[in-house]
């Protein structure tokens, strides 16, 4: 191998089928090299809200307590 430490790391473009990693999108790779917020920032706390309420709309509801979980 002749490259250097300083060089990166560039892995060819593939469409992966198995259980482990998988393909990421451009604009996904895009929106994660930006920067990041804390949880307790307000712009977190308004995105959180707008999320809410598509939720909300998603599952047809109206009450003021949503809970999402994944697994």
């Amino acid at each position: 191998m002749n490259r250097s430490v300083r060089e990166a790391f560039l892995p060819p473009s593939r469409l992966l089928l198995g259980p482990g990693p998988s393909p990421v999108a451009p604009e996904v790779l895009s929106a994660m090299a930006g920067p990041t917020i804390g949880h307790l920032d307000p712009a977190f706390i308004t995105l959180m809200a707008e999320i809410k309420t598509m939720l909300q709309m998603a599952f047809a509801t109206r009450y003021g307590h949503l809970y999402s979980q994944s697994h």
